[in-house]
């Protein structure tokens, strides 16, 4: 079941990435424009809590990354770390999907899917981002 289920999330990933990652180029210098795919993607996710599950968590941290990068206090994150940030949050506020979000109880399951594929990519940045985070608190 293992091997199925990264096989989805790896077709699903490149999905995405084909549909959004010129779009998500664009949003390397267009920091207003990310901020407000950050609203949406924050909007979405909590109006959708309970169908997003455990998936919310590690979307919310993803979605603080960027937050911190579009600032600039955080600045040690890799261009293709970005590109597949961007392009998992605009996979999730687009209402072009693989499975229609309006389905209830699996409309989430790709999106789910595209941020699970994300933070497992990224996880080597996500730990120097929380290392990072942790030595900012006073």
């Amino acid at each position: 079941m293992g091997g199925i289920n990264m096989f989805f999330k790896r077709l699903l990933g490149k999905i995405a990435y084909k549909l959004f990652y010129n779009e998500a180029k664009k949003y390397i210098d267009d920091k207003k424009g990310t901020d407000k795919l950050l609203s949406r993607t924050e909007r979405k996710a909590r109006n959708n809590r309970v169908s997003l599950g455990n998936v919310g968590r590690k979307l919310s941290l993803l979605i603080q990354l960027l937050k911190s990068w579009v600032t600039g206090e955080y600045r040690d994150i890799p261009y293709r770390t970005i590109i597949m940030l961007l392009v998992g949050l605009l996979y999730f506020v687009s209402p072009i999907d693989v499975i229609p979000d309006f389905l209830f109880g699996f409309g989430f399951i790709d999106d789910a899917a595209v941020i699970a594929l994300i933070f497992s990519q990224i996880d080597k940045d996500l730990i120097k981002y929380l290392e990072w985070k942790k030595k900012q608190r006073p």
